[in-house]
């Protein structure tokens, strides 16, 4: 069973099975589906078109998986959502992550000197889209196609999303 919270001011409560509209349950029967469904399950008419967006804009694609990880862990953390910072941090030491590239994709160090440029530049553009995003496809260009570019803008983008969303919730880690 998932346990039930009870919100503060700035935040919702987070659904359980039990408590959730009809519509939203059967995002539960696997289990819990995470905060962000269990927030959105008080609007089971977002469910289906807001997880289905995050599904596929962080289900995968052309670019590699260790790159997109950087993107929404730099980018989490620039945005200082502690939700998606501590969840990504998590995910990136299992994809074996390195604890001095953790600590530069949350902000807490140097890039480590071994990256290569596309790394780099990786870590460049995370930073410009959450601070200045008129430069931050200036940052791919030299390294990625246009659809790896519109790829990364739009996982960062939506990273952005949820980081807002999370942290108006203050969603737990």
């Amino acid at each position: 069973m998932i346990p039930a919270r009870s919100p503060g001011p700035e935040q919702v409560e987070l659904l359980t099975r039990e408590s959730a509209p009809l519509l939203a349950r059967p995002y539960f029967e696997s289990g819990d589906p995470g905060p962000i469904a269990r927030a959105l399950a008080h609007v089971p008419e977002l469910m289906e078109p807001g997880l289905s967006f995050i599904d596929a804009v962080f289900g995968g694609g052309a670019v590699d998986e260790r790159l997109r990880e950087m993107v929404v862990l730099r980018v989490s953390s620039a945005n200082s959502c502690h939700y998606c910072t501590e969840t990504h941090s998590r995910t990136a030491r299992k994809m074996r992550f390195a604890e001095d590239e953790v600590a530069a994709l949350r902000g807490e160090g140097p890039a480590p000197k071994r990256w290569a440029p596309l790394e780099r530049a990786v870590l460049s553009f995370s930073e410009a889209i959450s601070n200045q995003p008129q430069r931050a496809v200036a940052e791919l260009r030299p390294h990625f196609e246009e659809a790896a570019i519109v790829e990364l803008v739009t996982l960062a983008a939506a990273t952005v999303m949820l980081n807002r969303f999370a942290t108006a919730f203050a969603l737990p880690a």
